[in-house]
Order: structure tokens, then C-alpha cells, then sequence
């Protein structure tokens, strides 16, 4: 049985807001940013079922954006371990 996909037009913002925290994200070492990016990477991993709401379907933007997601969610909890850990006295 296949499902009908839904496409709606905040599915593009989504992707480019989330592509473009991960940039913020990478180059970005201040204590702060990261801390913030860390939760809000959570958060938006709970967006990303909301935007698009099935996770079988196999339209470009749904890869990419979960692609996207999973990658701000990694890096940044990572990133702010290491920097945190780093700063530490």
C-alpha cells in the first residue's frame, strides 16, 4: 500500500533554516551558541516529524532535511561536550 506524500511550502525553509544553523553550528566555538544549538537541535529534530510527516517517503527534500537534522543534533552535542569539557576549570 503506498501513501499519498504531502508537500507543503515551509518544507524548503525548513531544510535552508536547518542547513543554515549547521553552518552557524561548525564554525561557531563560542560557549553559548553551542549550548543553544545543542537543545534547539533536539527541538528541531521533533520539527522535522511535524514538517514532514512521514519518514518513508522517498522525495529529495525529506532525505535531505533528516539528513540535515540528524547531522545538527550530532555535531552540535558533540561540539559543545568538547568545548565545554575544553573551558572547564
Amino acid at each position: 500500500m503506498t501513501t499519498k506524500s504531502i508537500r507543503t511550502p515551509i518544507q524548503p525553509w525548513f531544510t535552508l533554516v536547518v542547513a543554515g544553523s549547521l553552518l552557524i553550528t561548525l564554525f561557531s566555538n563560542t560557549l553559548w551558541w553551542l549550548a543553544s544549538s545543542a537543545f534547539c537541535a533536539l527541538l528541531i529534530l521533533n520539527l522535522q516529524v511535524i514538517v514532514f510527516p512521514t519518514t518513508a517517503d522517498r522525495y529529495w527534500l525529506n532525505r535531505l532535511g533528516l539528513g540535515l537534522v540528524l547531522a545538527l543534533v550530532v555535531l552540535a552535542n558533540i561540539k559543545f561536550l568538547i568545548i565545554s569539557g575544553l573551558t572547564w576549570r
